[in-house]
C-alpha cells in the first residue's frame, strides 16, 4: 500500500456499516437528553493549551502567541463555558453534547485514539437527585439503543480518602495507591498501621461486588461524617435506580478515577461482551475565581457502544 494511504495508528476510516449505526444513536441519546430538559451545546476541537492536557496533541505556534491543542475530553470545554459564557444564567443548568476526541495515546481497553462522546451535565445542584437523574438518565439512553446486560458499577474518593487524609507523604501515598490500583489487598493493608484505617481498607477491599449482597453490610464504612453520608447517598442511588432484568448495580470502593477530577459518587457503565466502559461519570466541582459550584454528568464512549 502507498504510505500517503495510510492512517496513524489509533486512528481509521469509517467506512462501514457501524458508522450509521453510530450516527443514529448518536441521535437518538441527543433527542432523548433533549427532551429530558437538556440544551444542546456545540464547542471547538480546539481549545488554548493548559498543562494539565497531558493526553492530547499539541499544535505549535509562534513564540509569543499561545499554543493550541486538539480536545481529548468534552467535559473540560463544558466547564469553561459555565464558568465564562453561561456564569450569570440562573442555575441548575443543563446541558448536553456531543463530538469528536482526539487523544495523543490510547490505552488496553480503549485503543483508539479517535472517537464520538455524547453526554450531559448538571450544574449548580448539590442535590442527590441530580446524582439520581443523571444516573438515570445515562442508564435509560443506553437501553433506548438497545444495549443488553448493563453492570452499573458505584463508587466513591471519599472512602479511600478517609484513609489517605491521614499521611501527608507523597512518596508513601504514591505506592499505597500504586498498591491499591493494582487490587493488592496484601501488601496495601502491610502500609496501614493504624487500626482502624486497616480495619477500613481491608473493608473497602471485601466490599466489592453485587450491590444486593452487600446491602446490609456496607454499614462497616460508616466511620466518620463524611463516610456515613456517602454510604446512606449510595443507599439512596440504589433505591431509585430501576434496573431492568438481567442488569445489576456493583460496587468497587477501590476504583480510582482515571480522569482524577470527581470528588465523590463516580459510576460506570459496563456491557457484556463489550470491551471496556460503555459510559462514565460523577460529581466534581468547577472552581471559578471567589465561586466554586458542584456538577454531575456522565459520557457516552460510542466506539464501545
Amino acid at each position: 500500500m502507498d504510505n500517503k494511504s495510510l492512517i496513524p495508528e489509533g486512528f481509521k476510516d469509517h467506512v462501514d456499516f457501524n458508522t450509521n449505526v453510530e450516527h443514529e444513536y448518536k441521535n437518538k441519546i441527543i433527542d432523548f437528553f433533549i427532551s429530558n430538559g437538556f440544551d444542546l451545546v456545540k464547542t471547538p476541537l480546539l481549545e488554548f493549551f493548559e498543562n494539565n492536557n497531558i493526553n492530547s496533541f499539541i499544535i505549535e505556534t509562534k513564540k509569543k502567541e499561545r499554543k493550541l491543542f486538539v480536545r481529548d475530553d468534552i467535559t473540560p470545554q463544558i466547564i469553561r463555558i459555565v464558568a465564562s459564557r453561561l456564569k450569570n444564567k440562573t442555575r441548575p443548568i443543563k446541558l448536553c453534547y456531543y463530538g469528536e476526541v482526539i487523544r495523543k495515546k490510547g490505552t488496553m481497553l480503549r485503543p483508539e485514539r479517535q472517537f464520538l462522546q455524547v453526554g450531559s451535565e448538571i450544574i449548580g445542584s448539590k442535590s442527590l437527585l441530580a446524582d439520581i437523574e443523571i444516573i438515570t438518565l445515562a442508564y435509560n439512553s443506553l437501553k433506548k439503543i438497545g444495549i443488553k446486560n448493563i453492570s452499573l458499577e458505584l463508587t466513591s474518593k471519599i472512602f479511600l480518602d478517609e484513609i489517605f487524609s491521614k499521611f501527608n507523604n507523597n512518596q508513601f501515598l504514591n505506592k499505597l495507591k500504586t498498591l491499591i490500583k493494582q487490587k493488592d489487598k496484601k501488601n496495601s493493608l502491610a502500609m496501614i498501621k493504624n487500626k482502624k484505617d486497616k480495619l477500613l481498607l481491608e473493608n473497602l477491599f471485601n466490599l466489592n461486588g453485587n450491590f444486593n449482597d452487600l446491602r446490609n453490610k456496607i454499614n462497616i464504612l460508616a466511620v466518620s461524617e463524611n463516610t456515613k453520608n456517602e454510604v446512606k447517598n449510595i443507599k439512596e442511588i440504589a433505591k431509585n435506580i430501576n434496573l431492568k432484568k438481567n442488569d445489576q448495580l456493583v460496587l468497587d470502593f477501590t476504583e480510582f478515577d482515571k480522569k482524577k477530577y470527581h470528588d465523590g459518587i463516580k459510576f460506570t457503565f459496563f456491557a457484556k461482551n463489550v470491551r471496556g466502559e460503555v459510559a462514565s461519570g460523577g460529581r466534581y466541582k468547577i472552581k471559578g475565581n471567589a465561586t466554586e459550584e458542584s456538577v454531575v454528568g456522565f459520557t457516552c464512549f460510542m466506539d464501545t457502544v
